[in-house]
């Protein structure tokens, strides 16, 4: 075996053989020299286009949170001026129920008393104006 033989063998055994990198020991890790400077300012520039999108987006959906909000304060402004209103009309809807229900129940009472009307006209074999129609 030549010199430079031994030295290479001498290399591979001492673990410096790479390149002048020493072969990582077991447990560590092994560092490499990474990106170059011009792919890591690409990244950099990537990366600052991202977020200037992410802020554009950010700004926009702030806007439109603040407009959503100013509704909702139109709505509920509108909604105290107009319960009130509601309040009456919903009273009226509960008084104009009953008398309906009170006619309802007149109008029964009517039907059951022409019924015993006719019923007594039929037995008693009398016209009524209903049969004379």
């Amino acid at each position: 075996m030549g010199k430079a033989e031994q030295q290479q063998a001498k290399l591979s055994f001492d673990g410096t053989s790479r390149g002048g990198h020493p072969a990582p020991q077991p447990g560590e890790v092994q560092m490499d020299d990474g990106p170059s400077d011009a792919s890591v300012k690409s990244m950099f520039l990537d990366l600052k286009c991202s977020l200037a999108g992410i802020d554009a987006k950010l700004d926009y959906l702030m806007e439109q949170m603040d407009r959503i909000r100013a509704q909702e304060d139109e709505h509920n402004a509108r909604f105290e001026q107009l319960k009130p209103c509601t309040w009456e009309m919903e009273d009226q809807w509960h008084v104009e129920r009953e008398r309906l229900l009170q006619m309802e129940r007149v109008l029964e009472v009517i039907r059951n008393k022409n019924e015993d009307l006719e019923a007594w006209s039929r037995r008693n074999n009398v016209r009524t104006l209903r049969g004379s129609f």
